[in-house]
């Protein structure tokens, strides 16, 4: 495949996949051209330019153009329909960056396709060197086994610690909810409630933790434990209404489930900011286009795949033994779904 295959098939010219692959500026396409650009890409296994020649006289490819190494994504979700936004900018982040590094992604998982003995979905003819897992669902200590028995090298990357013996890149989602519920505590909000999954939820866990450190009773009564999803988001805004739950504002565990509690709001005649504030975790592209533009905590994504790969790849490469864990910083993206309260 060649760049002119890939303008061919995304309907765009040449030059703007030049400028998406290779990197040139943000506003190369929009971002569902670039999207499709990457999935195109990523479809035909395409290598640049020296190397996708040599492979088609076949000649040897130089060592300098050839793809050094093959990886790939493992979502701990059970389907694609589970898979937040957040994570998907993960995934787009990784596969770029590997893309300029000259690794490939080959294909991405869910954890639930691999089966037991240890054998990986849709049996590969040559096993990736190495792969990244990341998603919003802990995972057990067999299911980790499993794992490492298909892949000598894994890295995870989340806001969810995993109490696992492996390199871990994290935001981490707990400290990043107890700054949430201290930024609404410093705008007079006393009555917090939360909207989002709560088993083994680092968001969760520093709602709570929050709380506590504030003094502010938990009421379970005044959260909802829904999927991280736009549906999520909706029905758990509908249940607290429909309790009339005494809340002020509400902090939700994934900008999507925000998005559809503030939709859920609306219907309901319920303002925002002014009747209820809302604060998200993520920061995804749609988060600033919403009505109010959603305040939430910012996660550094493209920086937390870029260090998930160079990981990665040093492990690969026969580097650091010990497990290493890096923690990078969030802030709280402040924009117009938060007010202080006043009543």
């Amino acid at each position: 495949m060649t760049l002119k295959d890939i303008a061919k098939e995304a309907g765009v010219s040449i030059s703007t996949v030049s400028r998406v692959i290779n990197n040139k500026g943000c506003n190369a396409a929009s971002k569902h051209t670039q999207d499709k650009i990457w999935s195109i890409v990523r479809k035909n296994g395409y290598i640049p330019n020296a190397a996708a020649r040599t492979l088609k006289n076949g000649s040897p490819i130089p060592e300098e153009s050839a793809p050094t190494y093959s990886i790939d994504c493992i979502y701990t979700e059970h389907s694609k329909t589970d898979v937040s936004p957040l994570y998907q900018e993960l995934e787009r982040a990784i596969e770029q960056i590997a893309f300029r590094q000259k690794c490939i992604v080959r294909r991405s998982f869910f954890l639930e396709e691999f089966s037991f003995p240890p054998n990986p979905p849709k049996t590969q003819k040559n096993k990736a060197d190495g792969a990244v897992l990341f998603g919003k669902r802990s995972i057990s200590q067999r299911q980790f086994e499993l794992l490492e028995n298909t892949y000598r090298h894994l890295v995870y990357v989340g806001i969810t610690p995993l109490d696992l013996r492996c390199d871990q890149v994290l935001c981490n989602g707990c400290h990043a909810f107890v700054s949430a519920v201290k930024y609404l505590y410093g705008l007079k909000h006393k009555k917090i409630g939360y909207i989002g999954e709560q088993k083994d939820n680092a968001c969760f866990q520093g709602y709570k933790q929050a709380l506590k450190d504030l003094g502010i009773p938990f009421h379970i009564t005044n959260t909802v434990n829904a999927k991280q999803t736009f549906e999520g988001g909706y029905h758990g805004a509908r249940l607290l209404l429909e309790r009339q739950a005494d809340i002020t504002a509400v902090v939700c565990a994934d900008d999507l489930t925000a998005i559809g509690a503030m939709q859920c709001f609306r219907e309901y005649k319920t303002k925002i900011p002014k009747d209820i504030s809302i604060i998200g975790i993520g920061d995804i592209p749609h988060a600033q286009r919403t009505a109010p533009m959603l305040t939430t905590i910012h996660v550094p994504t493209e920086e937390m795949g870029n260090i998930a790969l160079k990981l990665l790849l040093d492990r690969i490469q026969g580097g650091h033994k010990l497990e290493l864990k890096t923690e990078l910083p969030y802030y709280i993206a402040e924009r117009n779904s938060c007010t202080r309260f006043t009543r």
